[in-house]
């Protein structure tokens, strides 16, 4: 875009430039002359500079990314972020629901997975506890198993 910028500088710069000259120059061969050089020199300054600028756009198809590559991106990044989400909402709502029966946990771990047809199934759920709520670890299965139907994995810390 720089160089159509330069190209409309440069015409009105030597528009400015001939206008001037002209002034100053009586009527006569004199005028003539001057006319003739003024109209080769302004579609010299006309020319040049957009054909500079005509040169310096690009329009190589090959260095940008198809439709496809593009809608392949952003459907994987919306599937992420759907996935990142999820795997929150469930450590929350796990997290939550382990405090409501009185269990203290230090960290819940959701692993998720996609199946095809953007399906989305719990892998694994981790559950890091403390010593003290050891012996609750019969109960945090069965509420985790109860409410998500999978088997936690149990961690004493």
């Amino acid at each position: 875009m720089s160089g159509f910028f330069t190209a409309a500088a440069t015409v009105c710069a030597s528009g400015v430039v001939c206008a001037l000259l002209s002034a100053f120059v009586t009527d006569g061969s004199m005028k003539r002359v001057l006319c003739l050089v003024m109209g080769a020199f302004m579609v010299c300054s006309l020319i040049v500079p957009f054909k500079n600028a005509l040169s310096s756009v690009s329009l190589e198809q090959g260095e940008y990314p198809s439709h496809k590559e593009l809608t392949a991106t952003a459907d994987e990044a919306v599937n992420r972020e759907v996935l990142t989400q999820t795997k929150e909402n469930l450590q929350n709502t796990l997290t939550g629901l382990l405090r409501q029966n009185g269990i203290a946990v230090n960290e819940t771990e959701v692993v998720l997975a996609q199946e095809e047809n953007n399906r989305i199934i719990i892998g694994s759920v981790c559950i890091y506890i403390g010593e003290e709520s050891a012996d609750s670890a019969s109960e945090i299965t069965s509420l985790t198993r109860r409410h998500f139907g999978i088997t936690p994995v149990i961690y004493t810390e």
